[in-house]
This record gives structure tokens, sequence and C-alpha cells, in this order.
């Protein structure tokens, strides 16, 4: 099967070794066609944010936050400078990429051509521009620190493997190569060179081992120590793999009884190991003689055995009992695999793409995701979950779960987990940016929180969700007048009536609702209605103001409220409902009855057709 393919740093939660910090597994790489970029990640992920709109209630007419132009996806990225030295063309190339970084096609273009033109620091430039966008794309890492040993920068070349790492440690594919870089790099005779190569595949191991699909880096493992004659190792590398659930878990058990059938058990296991599997032996088959006065003055197990018959018989007896133990490993990792095993079928593209996953694979990873966490060690979740984000890096639903989870193991692992998003994969999309916001605020980071807001309102302005989310913020602080400020400013700044004429009620609400100004909500309401006569939510929003008051000391005020609908120049049968509840009002709470018959009888003849009546 493909190796999956993605993801930065791991989150704190998990306990890995300096070089990596866990992520998911590598696999092809994500070159797409012209075809294909059509489907980009704007079509991604769109129902977790369109929830957050209606929660929201935006405005008629603001804009979609799944519908951002290219212009404003880039307008907050100041583009590295291009230097005159680079090849002809690469500045072509170059805007394409800085005019929209959501562009792939255009990505793949522009690095296909520094690959053609051979100019390094081109390639450099443009490589790592690509990486701070998709850093998920093993290919490429890979492709990059090839260009770098072309030109004979082995160090470089090295350090470009060792950054890949860090963004996808649980590439196996990526260790794979890092390590046949290695050997054919250094000198394997040295022995720098032999603790430098164990080092990478410890580390290898340990960020990508538990991961279903890590077979390969793992027999790999035991090979290269199988080359160095180091048997105890290669078993004590088989003991840990065979309780992992891996794909090929069954034919690493009958490889494994191979090595310890083709090799003597004293080269096989340490020293500890063999004396006490010896012990265990001799007390089995009685082998001590206990009229022997000699033997009291030894550890039982550990003299030597002389007899040629019974040496035969204790190497079998040692193998026997040796693959017997790991045999209760193996059919308690069996199980494992076989609650996993459905899981794993399903997963058809483990690999990142910018392509929509289809809804089945969706479904599948939420599935194999919420079996992990009810049954599995918090080791085995944090992988699967770095694991479903390379495949599913551009759906918000998946990054918010990562961090619920993470919340009842590490605080950090959980602001790291929403840093990634944001600043890597989900630079656009609201719902994670208003968690991330939330997340900081609850930990008692107020400038963080703001901070959050006010760079994701730049970058995608015009979201009534996010500044709505600013004025909650501040209103929360007891900073009142911050808040009040947030929503004049976004009056001044709306685009449209209605985007101003929503802001106009938040504002007036929060006047009245938050700081019992009766009088400022008031005038909010009126100056609103000036400028867009026409909006019935404001007439409505009036009224209710109105109403919240004194009704026998604020009759006159809600009358004229009445008087500025019914005169306005809304359409007759929203002008006649006016008209209405005026009757009403004066029925149920008036102190004139002269004015309550008047307004009936006007009202009366306007509903048989002559409105004009009431005008």
């Amino acid at each position: 099967m493909a190796e999956s393919q993605v993801v930065t740093e791991e989150p704190a939660a998990s306990q890995l070794p300096p070089l990596v910090e866990i992520s998911s597994t590598s696999g092809p790489d994500a070159v797409v066609s012209s075809t294909d970029v059509k489907d980009s990640q704007s079509n991604t992920a769109d129902a977790s944010s369109m929830g957050v709109v209606e929660m929201e209630q935006s405005p008629e007419g603001s804009p979609n936050v799944n519908t951002v132009s290219s212009q404003d996806q880039d307008q907050c990225v100041q583009p590295p400078q291009v230097d005159t030295s680079f090849p002809e063309e690469f500045a072509k190339f170059w805007q394409v990429v800085m005019d929209n970084t959501q562009d792939f096609t255009g990505w793949t273009y522009l690095l296909q051509y520094v690959e053609q033109e051979n100019h390094i620091l081109a390639a450099r430039k443009a490589f790592d521009e690509f990486f701070r966008h998709y850093p998920y794309c093993y290919g490429y890492w890979k492709k990059y620190a090839d260009f770098e040993k072309r030109h004979g920068n082995i160090k470089e070349a090295e350090e470009v493997y060792q950054r890949g790492l860090q963004s996808i440690p649980l590439s196996v594919d990526l260790w794979i190569h890092y390590i046949n870089f290695m050997k054919d790099s250094y000198d394997n005779s040295h022995p720098e060179t032999v603790s430098r190569i164990r080092c990478a595949f410890e580390h290898g191991v340990l960020a990508a081992g538990t991961d279903f699909r890590s077979d390969r880096v793992w027999e790999m493992y035991i090979n290269w120590e199988t080359e160095q004659l180091n048997l105890k190792a290669v078993t004590g590398i088989y003991t840990r793999l065979l309780g992992i659930p891996t794909q090929q878990y069954s034919h690493h058990f009958q490889r494994f009884k191979e090595h310890i059938q083709n090799n003597l058990p004293k080269a096989c296991v340490t020293v500890e190991e063999f004396l006490r599997l010896r012990r265990e032996l001799a007390a089995a088959n009685d082998h001590m003689n206990s009229g022997d006065s000699s033997a009291d003055d030894i550890p039982p197990g550990t003299e030597d055995i002389k007899d040629p018959a019974k040496l035969v018989t204790e190497i079998e007896n040692m193998r026997h009992r040796i693959i017997e133990i790991h045999q209760e490993i193996f059919n308690h990792n069996e199980h494992e695999v076989s609650k996993r095993w459905r899981f794993e079928e399903g997963i058809k593209r483990p690999y990142f793409h910018v392509k929509p996953l289809e809804k089945a694979q969706l479904k599948n990873w939420n599935e194999y995701l919420d079996f992990e966490i009810e049954n599995g060690t918090n080791e085995r979740v944090v992988v699967l979950f770095e694991r479903c984000l390379i495949a599913c890096a551009l759906y918000e639903e998946f990054w918010i779960k990562y961090a619920k989870y993470l919340e009842s193991h590490s605080i950090e692992g959980v602001r790291h987990v929403y840093s990634r998003a944001c600043v890597i994969h989900l630079q656009k999309k609201p719902l994670v940016h208003l968690l991330w916001s939330a997340f900081e605020e609850q930990q008692g980071n107020i400038n963080e929180a703001r901070r959050i807001l006010k760079s994701f309102e730049e970058s995608v302005p015009g979201l009534p969700m996010v500044r709505l989310r600013r004025v909650s913020l501040e209103r929360r602080l007891g900073n009142l007048e911050d808040a009040v400020l947030l929503l004049q400013d976004a009056i001044k700044i709306s685009k449209s009536p209605n985007e101003s004429t929503f802001y106009a009620v938040k504002l007036a609400r929060l006047l009245f609702k938050v700081q019992k100004n009766l009088l400022d909500a008031r005038k909010v309401l009126l100056e609103a209605i000036e400028k867009n006569p026409e909006s019935t939510k404001l007439y409505l929003n009036l009224l209710e103001l109105e109403y919240s008051g004194d009704l026998r000391q604020n009759e006159e005020n809600i009358l004229i409220c009445f008087d500025k609908a019914v005169h306005s120049t809304l359409s007759i049968e929203k002008r006649l409902i006016f008209c209405q509840r005026k009757v009403e009002f004066l029925e149920d709470f008036g102190s004139d009855v002269h004015k309550f018959l008047r307004n009936k009888s006007a009202y009366d003849l306007a509903t048989t057709g002559d409105f004009q009546v009431v005008v």
C-alpha cells in the first residue's frame, strides 16, 4: 500500500527523541495535474465553517468563508524578493505562486523549472518557500535533498533530510531514503558512521515504527544489524516489532523464528537473558545435581555444560522457549491487528493531496480515530491522528478533533496542533482560528487570543464572525469601550447596507443590554435607519428597544417608531403589518382612546385598499 505523507512537529503529548516529533507516514509525490488543481483545498472542508456562519448570524451579502479571492488569500504575506541573478524565467513562475500560494500546479511548474535550470540558489529559494505552505509533500523533500547532493553539498543535503523528517516524522519512505543517503555518503567502515546510522534507525522506528505501515523501516533496520553481525540487537528489534500492530506482522514472526533457529541462543540473546533461560530450563528439567556439593558454590544454571548431547538438547530447548515467549507476544498482537484491519483496509489515500477526499474516506478516518481513542494507548492515538492529518490536512474537523483529544493530555500539545493548523494548513479557515483564540483566552493568554483574531481578520477581512468574536473577547474582559469601538469601526468599513445594519443592531444591543445606555442605543438605530430606511430589521429592533422600557412613560417614543416604519419606503405589505402592530399596542398599552380609535379606523380602511388613509 502507498505510504502516508505529511505533518509538522509533534505536540508535547508524545514521547520522542530529539531528532523528530511525531507526524505521519509519507507517500507518493503529491504532484497533481492542472485538472486536479481545480478541485483544490478551497472545496475541501466546508461544513464546519458554514455552521459558524449560521451560528453567528452573518448579514446577507457578507463574504463566504469558503470563497476567498486569491488576492485576499495572500495579502498579508510579504513574498521574498527575487534575485536578479536568477534564471530568466524564474520571476514569471515565482510571481504565479506569490499571487496565489494555493496554486499547487503553479508550484510544481516552478520546482520543475528550477531543477531544469540547475540553479542552486533559485532552487533553494523555491523549495524553501514551497515547504512553508506544503511541508507534507514527501517526494519534494527527496527531490530537494537529491538536488543538493548532485551539487556536491552533502552537509546541506543531510540538513534537508532532517528538516523533512521534522516535518513528516512518520514518513517511512523519507526515513529509508535518509538512511540510504547516509550509507552512500559516509565511510561505512568508520565506527562513527555505524553509530550514526544506528542512531538514525532508532529515531526512525521511534518516530514512525508504530505506524501500521511501517514494516519496511523495521525490516531495513533488522537487515542492517544482521549485516553488522549484531544478532543480539536483531533479537531485541524483533521483540519490539512483534508487539506492534503492523501490516506484515505474521511475516515478521516467521522471520524471527528463522533467526532463532539459524543461530545459537548464546549469540542471539544478552548474557543476562541467556543465563535466565538456562536457569529456567535447568530448574524445569531438574538439571542441577543436588548431590554434587560443588554446585552450591555457583549460581544455578551458570556452569558450562560439558556433555555434547546435553548441550544440543539445551540449545533446542532454549530455542523453543525463546520462540514460545515471543509466540505469546505475537498472539496478543495478532488480536490487536484484527481489530484494526478493516479500518486500515478503508484507507485508500494515506498521503497528502490537494484534491478532496471521498466521504467514505473521511468517515473511515473518523471511525478509526473513535475506535483508537476508546481502545488504544495515548501513543497509538497520537500516531493515528498524525497519520490522519496527512491525508486530511485541509479539513478543519480533524485538527479540531485532535486538539480536543489533547486537552486532557497536554496543553502545549493542543497549542501546537492549533498553531500547525492555522499557520500552515488552514490559514483561511475561520473556525479553527476562533477555537485557537478561545483556547488561548481560556489559558489566560489574552494578548495571544487578541493577536490570533486580529491577524486572521487582516488576512481574511469582512467575516462578521471574526469581528464579533473580537467584540465578545473585549466584553468578557470588561473592556466595553474597546468592544464599542470595534463595532463602530465595523459599521464604518461596511461594504453594504445589510452589513452596516447587522453591526448597528449588534452595537445597539451591546449599548442597551450591557451598558444600560438606552439613549445611545436608540441613537445608533435611528442613524442606521437614516442610512438604510428599507431595513425591516432596524425598525423591529428599535421597537424591541423601546418596548424594553416603561411602556407608559415610553409610549410616545414607541409611537414615533411605529410612525417611522409606516411612513418609510418599505413595501405596502410591511407597512400594513407595522400599522396593525401599532393598533395592537394602543389597544393593549395605550393611554388615549382617541388615538386608538383613529388608528383603528385608518387601519381598517387601509386593509380595504385605501392605504393613503394611513399615510
